[in-house]
């Protein structure tokens, strides 16, 4: 085993509060996580994204004094979170009370700690937790079940809707290498309407955080799911969304992934009533010697339902950029359709992006169709801006944020938009002058 995959292993201990039915879980994923050690690039998921520079990690447990340490840095990493609705900020993993922010919540919703969830109402955890993300088909869904120590956990009763979003913040001291493995649990009831963030920030230090996400949308839900990531620059970053949707559900999903040495999205949904739906939407910037990956898994089980992914990338210096989409369509999944763009700008000679959209239908009457684009910034513009007196720097910052923000716009809830926004145009050049002038 490779120092990080021992560390993990290490790094288990068995909870005497938590029920039987958790506890034996968490082992059964530790043996699977031994026997099965993290991916390689010999693995087809994983063939263009080494995890070498993740091999030789050796990862600690956090300290509440590692909080306490960095209290400044974490409350201006806070300050760059949305809010404004009910929020629950963790930090090193651990849920902070005294910044959260539970208001404003529909009779019978629930938003709460897993740790909390898991004590007070185990009968809404237990029949979810765990059944869409798999220990036995993910190295580091494994790894997250025997680890997790908490996360959030969102229930919406059917009909219940709320306006403003459900914001979980997950926030790095960065004072060790240490791991943090939150996991959330959404269940969206019958006709429910949300919107639930989850923003991932970090400033400083080598540390993995591999969070594993479940979202379960009963016939007719409509969730808006809305990732985040900014982490340390040194930081590696591992995110899984597992997704179930019933009749006329209709999921968006959005990952923004700006920060990390290497970071990987996933998405991972199963469309299984009738007239679902899921929009899959992408932005992802990397810069110097980072590698950012983005994997989409949708799987059409049953007739009439719709995908829409779209994903673009933006990368500079020797960065590299990853996109593997598959789109299955299964036997009898008849009237689907389906659609795959992926769109990548190269700021650089060096800079590399590896494209992969990939369609598997075993229907005869669909309508699927994908493609993929690489490009560069276009001088004619760049000259036309330069013209009219912008600096390079800042003609360079228009033109690509002309390019993603179509991402950003995407995004429905206001505050989630405005936050995003504010994250991509700060790497931006001139990032600054743009902020400003917005």
């Amino acid at each position: 085993m490779t120092p990080v995959e021992s560390s993990l292993v290490e790094l288990f201990a068995k909870d005497p509060r938590e029920p039987g039915w958790l506890a034996e879980a968490r082992l059964e994923a530790l043996a699977r996580f031994r026997a099965r050690g993290l991916p390689t690039s010999r693995d087809e998921d994983w063939r263009f994204t080494s995890l070498a520079s993740l091999a030789p990690v050796v990862l600690e447990r956090t300290r509440p004094a590692d909080a306490e340490a960095g209290a400044a840095r974490l409350g201006a990493l806070l300050a760059r979170a949305p809010g404004g609705g009910p929020r629950l900020v963790f930090v090193d993993g651990r849920l902070r009370r005294e910044l959260s922010v539970i208001e404003g919540l529909p009779a019978g919703a629930i938003v709460s700690s897993l740790a909390q969830a898991l004590l007070e109402a185990p009968a809404l955890v237990k029949p979810h937790l765990g059944r869409l993300a798999r220990p036995e088909e993910h190295a580091f869904v494994a790894a997250n079940a025997a680890l997790m120590a908490d996360g959030g956990f969102v229930h919406l009763p059917a009909g219940a809707t709320l306006d403003a979003p459900i914001v979980l913040v997950f926030l790095a001291s960065g004072a060790r290498p240490a791991l943090a493995s939150p996991r959330t649990l959404v269940v969206a009831g019958e006709g429910a309407r949300a919107t639930v963030a989850e923003v991932f920030l970090g400033e400083d230090g080598v540390y993995l955080t591999n969070a594993v996400t479940e979202l379960v949308l009963g016939e007719g839900a409509d969730v808006e799911h809305v990732r985040l990531q900014d982490e340390s620059p040194r930081a590696f970053h591992v995110g899984v969304v597992a997704a179930e949707q019933q009749a006329k559900a209709t999921l968006a999903a959005h990952a923004l992934s700006l920060g990390g040495r290497l970071s990987r999205s996933e998405l991972r949904t199963r469309l299984v009533g009738e007239q679902a739906s899921v929009a899959a939407n992408g932005l992802y910037m990397a810069d110097g010697e980072r590698l950012v990956d983005n994997f989409s898994w949708v799987e059409h089980a049953v007739p009439r339902c719709s995908t829409t992914e779209t994903y673009k990338g933006v990368l500079d210096g020797h960065a590299r950029g990853v996109f593997s989409g598959r789109i299955r369509v299964m036997p009898g999944a008849q009237k689907t359709v389906a659609r795959q763009m992926n769109s990548n700008l190269l700021l650089s000679d060096d800079a590399i992006v590896d494209t992969k959209p990939q369609l598997e239908i075993f229907a005869d009457d669909v309508k699927c169709g994908h493609g993929g684009t690489v490009g560069q910034l276009d001088e004619a513009a760049l000259f036309y801006l330069r013209s009219r007196g912008l600096p390079a720097a800042e003609a360079r910052g228009l033109l690509i944020y002309a390019f993603v923000a179509e991402m950003v716009d995407l995004v429905r809830a206001a505050p989630l938009r405005a936050a995003a926004k504010g994250l991509v145009q700060a790497r931006l050049p001139a990032g600054a002058r743009l902020l400003e002038a917005a």
